[in-house]
């Protein structure tokens, strides 16, 4: 189809999305060809409807609609009907009734296959409609009417069968694109009126009730409510929602009423990024694609130039030679239309795009983001991961572990006066230790200040104190020996450490730990255990902090002190010691890792632009869990794309070689064909389910 359209004067580029049965076309605005290309179209037997802005169908009229949806049936049931009629007449022995009832027969099953063929011959492309007549009527012209009607039964039936199973792999972009409302209710002058989603603008608000489903993105500006987000992250437990939480458009609300403040318009939600982005990967070609069509373009020129050889030349020996090849002519002319036939790679092609078309809705629907098939082939490959610390092991939420006095102040003491100091700094440490100290409003520290990689100093009561590293109060000569001790202990367990000091005394120590995420060893062992070598962690800690996350994870190995440009080292470093490498980040901080890795893994991409247009897999939400899936759903794709790549090519040559030497009919040849096509593609959809 893609051939036609592109002949039409005017366009200058036709690309059909075989996922979401989309064709773009780039065209001349001068000419606007848009009418003759749907006329194009809907003379190949195909409906079409004009996308409008928000990528949504106009309405065909109804009659329109019922004849596209049901022709393909209307022309297997009349051949069906007719080819049953035809065999009774031929078991009572009654030829010409019979042949006038497999001409019928012929006819119904050709209503889609001829008009295809005739719009191909015109713009000079042989397809397998073109080479599927052409086999018909030499049937009939040898007096195979039968034949010539049974493979015309088998191509539709075939056809109908496969347009019904691929439907079932396009209906979950049809599915997340009804998840959002057409229609939202908003707060406007004091009343509320339903407005469609795409004129609603970012700041409105919009009131989402119980049962309903969130119509755009935004955040919760009245009520509480838990949300079932599962159709963006996969997550089917329902998550708690109150005033300054996040919620994303197509999600449901469960219980309670809620007000929104929309902070996306319809176009730029989550789930409408998303949406685009699946059906980009479903249509981008995977290495294993690109290869299948190398080997068609090859493969059916070389088998249509086979099939005329078998035709031509035992003519041209016996008329030209007087060389009789001891099988009579029309045989041969027989066994050259079986050839055309299995000449057409319809189940080779289609082998590997209704895989990664299965395997990419597959795990949309378990809210991972493959941004493309090239990504599922290389994840199969993968023998090491790398992965950030902090947010992607650990919480990437610093919380006080433990507070020692080194003087007579108390434990509360020392957590006070250490809040106080940070009361104004933005450090993620600081805003730990002030969380965890609570209410310090109370009191006030004078001459604050603060210096750039060394800490926070200030005056409480009359005395200075200062906040920094155990290595800047050491230079002071803060820490004496037990404290230095208490320092080591600390960070031998992973914990980071502030020191509290007032001049050259020590004060208290405060360690900070960044819990490593609960899930993160069971992930990591999963990971070991289907296939994954090495498992590497790259963080800008320091030694004892790393080793001892590295340890509580379960890391082969790890690198502490990393600086952004050595992390991207590291990940080179990897590959050449153990080929394809995956590395796990945030998808931010992690870009230049990400981006230098063969598959790059953003964590918590939901919401997050940067994460969703950056790596090569998001997962939608803050957690590992997904990831063991995901390389598992690799190895599966490739296992799947293997087999029907395998099965296509042996059952072409199996059927190649019995049609040159005579025992294969017609309607075997398009079993091996149409039928083939239909069995790849019912072993493509296994990867819709999810693995057990």
């Amino acid at each position: 189809m893609c051939a036609a359209v592109s002949k039409v004067d005017g366009v200058l580029l036709a690309d059909l999305n075989f996922a979401s049965a989309t064709l773009l076309i780039e065209y001349d605005p001068a000419l606007d060809p848009t009418a003759e290309v749907m006329r194009t179209v809907e003379a190949t037997g195909h409906g079409i409807s004009r996308l409008d802005e928000a990528g949504v169908a106009a309405h065909a009229a109804p009659e329109r609609r019922w004849i596209d949806r049901h022709v393909a049936a209307i022309a297997t049931a009349g051949s069906g009907a007719f080819m049953l009629i035809g065999g009774v007449f031929t078991w009572f022995g009654i030829p010409a009734p019979a042949n006038v009832s497999f001409a019928v027969a012929i006819v119904f099953g050709g209503m889609l296959v001829w008009r295809r063929a005739l719009l191909s011959v015109r713009v000079r492309v042989l397809d397998m409609n073109v080479l599927m007549s052409v086999a018909v009527f030499g049937a009939a012209a040898l007096g195979e009417w039968g034949e010539g009607a049974m493979v015309f039964f088998l191509f539709a039936l075939g056809g109908l069968l496969e347009s019904r199973a691929l439907e079932q792999t396009r209906r979950s972009i049809r599915d997340l694109m009804e998840l959002a409302p057409a229609v939202a209710r908003v707060r406007r002058a004091g009343a509320l009126v339903e407005v469609e989603t795409a004129h609603v603008l970012v700041g409105e608000t919009i009131v989402v009730r119980p049962g309903e489903r969130v119509p755009l993105d935004g955040l919760v500006s009245l009520g509480v409510s838990a949300l079932d987000e599962s159709a963006i992250t996969g997550e089917s437990v329902p998550v708690d929602k109150s005033v300054g939480d996040a919620v994303f458009g197509g999600t449901l609300n469960t219980n309670g009423m809620l007000e929104l403040t929309v902070t996306a318009i319809a176009g730029d939600s989550t789930l409408a990024r998303i949406i685009h982005l699946v059906e980009e990967a479903q249509a981008s070609k995977a290495a294993s694609q690109r290869f299948v069509d190398r080997f068609s373009r090859v493969y059916t020129p070389v088998v249509l130039w086979l099939a005329l050889a078998v035709a031509l030349v035992p003519w041209l020996a016996a008329t030209l030679g007087g060389v009789a090849l001891g099988v009579p002519q029309a045989e041969w002319f027989r066994r050259a239309l079986m050839l055309l036939v299995i000449s057409c790679p319809c189940a080779l092609v289609i082998s590997t795009p209704v895989a990664i078309v299965s395997a990419i809705t597959r795990a949309a629907r378990d809210g991972v983001l493959v941004k493309g098939g090239a990504f599922l082939e290389i994840g199969a490959r993968v023998r090491a991961v790398a992965f950030d610390k902090t947010g992607t092991l650990s919480q990437g939420r610093p919380t006080v572990g433990r507070v020692i006095s080194l003087s007579d102040a108390s434990v509360d003491d020392v957590l006070r006066l250490a809040a106080v100091l940070e009361t104004n700094s933005n450090h993620p440490l600081a805003r730990a230790v002030v969380e965890a100290a609570g209410d310090t409003a109370a009191v006030f520290a004078s001459d604050a200040g603060e210096v750039p990689g060394r800490g926070v100093y200030g005056t409480v009561d009359g005395v200075r104190y200062e906040v920094c590293s155990p290595a800047c109060a050491d230079e002071t000569g803060a820490l004496d020996a037990a404290a230095r001790d208490w320092v080591l202990a600390l960070e031998d367990a992973g914990m980071t450490v502030l020191a509290l000091v007032s001049g050259a005394r020590g004060v208290g120590l405060i360690g900070l730990e960044d819990a490593i995420r609960p899930e993160a060893p069971s992930v990591l062992r999963k990971l070991r255990e289907g296939g994954i070598e090495h498992l590497a962690m790259l963080t800008g800690d320091n030694e004892r902090i790393a080793h001892a996350v590295a340890e509580q994870a379960g890391a082969t190995e790890y690198r502490s002190r990393m600086l952004p440009h050595e992390k991207t080292e590291e990940v080179a470093r990897l590959r050449g010691v153990f080929g394809k490498v995956a590395m796990v980040g945030d998808g931010v901080n992690d870009a230049p890792a990400l981006a230098a890795s063969d598959v790059g893994i953003a964590m918590g991409a939901a919401g997050s632009d940067t994460a969703l247009e950056t790596a090569d897999v998001a997962l939608m939400r803050d957690d590992l869990e997904r990831l063991p899936g995901f390389f598992s759903l690799s190895r599966r794709t490739v296992a799947v794309i293997m087999q029907n790549v395998v099965f296509s090519i042996a059952v072409k040559a199996i059927f190649l070689a019995l049609a040159l030497a005579g025992h294969s009919t017609l309607w075997m040849a398009v079993f091996a064909d149409t039928g083939v096509s239909l069995l790849v593609i019912l072993n493509g959809m296994r990867l819709l389910r999810r693995a057990a």
